[in-house]
């Protein structure tokens, strides 16, 4: 089975996806800016350099700033995300009576 990329993302990670699949597109302090609790500038920078180093967002430079974009729609990575929760917890099948 090919390992997907869009899953076993940090509580940190999944709220700066989640900013950049509301927004489609933003920097770093915009990022920042639309987090709960936010932490700290270099550490919202800091993980959406490990973001792109996982493949989830890259960046455009525009007008001497990185704007990050996501790499996958927000469909195809629930989609993910579903499929890795029924692998993990119904073994890869659920018929909807098992709970």
């Amino acid at each position: 089975m090919k390992k997907n990329p869009h899953v076993n993302l940090s509580r940190r990670e999944r709220q700066i996806m989640d900013v950049l699949y509301r927004r489609g597109r933003a920097t770093a302090a915009e990022v920042r800016q639309d987090m709960p609790d936010p932490p700290g500038y270099s550490a919202v920078r800091a993980m959406l350099r490990v973001l792109e180093e996982k493949g989830h967002i890259r960046h455009e430079e525009e007008a001497l700033r990185y704007v990050f974009v996501p790499t996958a729609s927000r469909a195809l990575a629930t989609r993910s995300a579903l499929a890795h929760l029924v692998t993990t917890f119904f073994e890869g099948s659920w018929s909807g009576n098992r709970l």
